[in-house]
């Protein structure tokens, strides 16, 4: 199972990075919890979403934010139905045309062969610095 399951997740990425959202959707359950621990302020198609419906919005409105330069997987880790990735992302923004660059951690859960849960993590504070085109100061500096 975790070579098939390997297999697979190497393919979903390749999609996504692709744009073929409705064929990386067929990976998810109906009922799927994507929770990005990402500021909405500044990230609102992120946060926390419940259902194929909204999870296929947040990936649709991301793809008409991001042109996708790279997104590929750098270090994968699976043991039954469990998967850990690290995904190396490039990403231009439309609006600004700045290029983006980050690691974006994934951990994923399936049950029966889906795609139940989903939770993702990123240095939010670089990524918001690269979206604005500015250091945000910290006190203390």
């Amino acid at each position: 199972m975790t070579e098939f399951l390997r297999k697979r997740l190497y393919g979903l990425y390749a999609a996504y990075a692709a744009g073929h959202i409705d064929e990386v959707l067929r990976e998810f359950d109906d009922d799927v919890t994507m929770t990005s621990y990402a500021p909405v302020d500044v990230f609102p198609y992120l946060g926390r979403k419940r259902g194929k419906a909204a999870l296929a919005e947040a990936l649709r409105t991301i793809r008409t934010e991001y042109d996708y330069l790279t997104y590929q997987p750098v270090f994968m880790v699976t043991e039954g139905d469990d998967a850990a990735v690290i995904v190396l992302a490039r990403l231009r923004q439309r609006a600004s045309g700045r290029v983006i660059q980050l690691f974006v951690a994934d951990f994923l859960r399936l049950r029966q062969g889906r795609i139940v849960e989903l939770r993702q993590f990123m240095d939010s504070f670089d990524a918001v610095q690269q979206v604005l085109g500015r250091e945000i100061p910290v006190s203390g500096q």
